[in-house]
């Protein structure tokens, strides 16, 4: 928890200092149309009550008119890893793909479910996150797909080895002509409370950045745990 707490930490000051130097990162595909980056995920949903609790907090963001891309509730979404990071021609074979969903499934139904709490809004120099904070299982689960997919030589291209349990929540599709009220609301909502809750299921994707266009190719249930994670 010390860690995550400490990356969220990091994470949070660079933010700040993009948007204090007015040098926020602008994602340019947010209004293409051919947006054509797919990729392959293992990603965790949020429930109802936590994904309706971020988007309420997400109203006075919208209220600015500072042109923020606010993600929908159903895409809201906790990247356990990407397998192969969306890019543009993003292409499996079928063999492929039933190679990666295999070992995907081996691994998750044999892991314990992950209890989460989210609580607290960050800034990057690209986005709002909401904070998350997982049980060790998650740690677990990272750590057996990447074991177990490089010794089935199944290549495994993250963007960045993820240790964070963040939400994406918000974009910045424009330049922010007011970038210290993005500031001051996120530093309202820094540690404000969205819910805890268990994840009992992963889904194994396609999707593209924003999880927005998604392909299901399977869903997997971790194993039942009685006890503390």
């Amino acid at each position: 928890m010390e860690d995550l707490q400490e990356l969220y930490a990091t994470i949070d000051g660079r933010g700040h200092q993009a948007l204090a130097a007015h040098q926020e990162e602008i994602d340019p595909y947010l209004t293409a149309a051919d947006d054509d980056r797919r990729g392959l995920s293992l990603i965790l949903h949020l429930p109802a009550h936590v994904s309706r609790n971020i988007n309420f907090a997400l109203q006075p963001l919208k209220k600015t008119g500072l042109g923020l891309y606010c993600y929908p509730a159903a895409d809201m979404h906790i990247t356990v890893m990407d397998i192969i990071g969306a890019h543009s021609g993003f292409y499996l074979s079928a063999d492929q793909l039933a190679r990666y969903r295999q070992l995907v499934a081996e691994t998750v139904t044999s892991t314990p479910s992950i209890d989460w709490h989210l609580a607290g809004l960050m800034l990057s120099p690209a986005a709002v996150m909401v904070k998350g904070y997982y049980s060790s299982s998650m740690v677990t689960l990272r750590s057996k797909l990447r074991a177990y997919l490089t010794q089935a030589g199944l290549p495994v291209h993250e963007r960045y080895t993820t240790r964070t349990g963040h939400v994406t929540v918000a974009r910045f599709a424009q330049p922010l002509p007011d970038p210290q009220t993005v500031v001051d609301l996120m530093d309202a909502d820094h540690s404000l409370a969205f819910g805890d809750f268990t994840s009992t299921r992963a889904d194994l994707v396609i999707h593209d950045w924003y999880n927005h266009r998604v392909q299901l190719v399977d869903s997997f249930a971790f194993i039942e745990w009685v006890g503390e994670h």
